[in-house]
């Protein structure tokens, strides 16, 4: 499935958030067999690779472009190791999925943000979150898929 997505930059302000810009989206998935979660980001620069698996990745790879085409300039790797399970988690059976033990980090930021009376986290705003909510809407258009609850 191929997504094209307009550039919103001559909108006027206040009117929608502003997409980065003009592009495509390459989207591929299967529900009978297990894929490799892997995303990879191409832009002019380069590439980022978010590593498998995808829905909890700890490994981003980043190749800056070198000179000629298809020459890798410069090769960047980061690491993001999950944190080691309580006693308790893994009396409890430990958990269902890969890396779920990542999610301690989004909770302590929550915690840090409500401790600090924040109503958004700086990591993430809610600026960035409606322009999230502009992109899910055009996939969903250009997919077809109705809202929920309309027919």
């Amino acid at each position: 499935m191929v997504l094209n997505f307009p550039p919103t930059s001559g909108e006027k302000p206040g009117n929608s958030p502003k997409l980065p810009g003009a592009g495509v989206a390459l989207l591929s998935w299967g529900m009978a067999c297990e894929s490799a979660e892997i995303t990879t980001i191409v832009g002019a620069a380069g590439r980022m690779t978010i590593e498998s698996p995808g829905h909890c990745p700890t490994k981003l790879t980043v190749n800056i472009k070198g000179h000629g085409r298809g020459e890798v300039g410069k090769a960047l790797a980061y690491e993001y190791p999950m944190p080691t399970d309580t006693e308790e988690i893994t009396k409890a059976g430990g958990f269902n999925y890969p890396n779920s033990e990542g999610f301690c980090y989004e909770a302590a930021a929550v915690a840090r943000c409500i401790g600090a009376g924040k109503k958004e986290a700086p990591q993430y705003t809610h600026a960035e979150t409606l322009v999230t909510l502009k992109l899910l809407e055009e996939i969903q258009q250009q997919l077809g898929v109705k809202p929920v609850g309309t027919d």
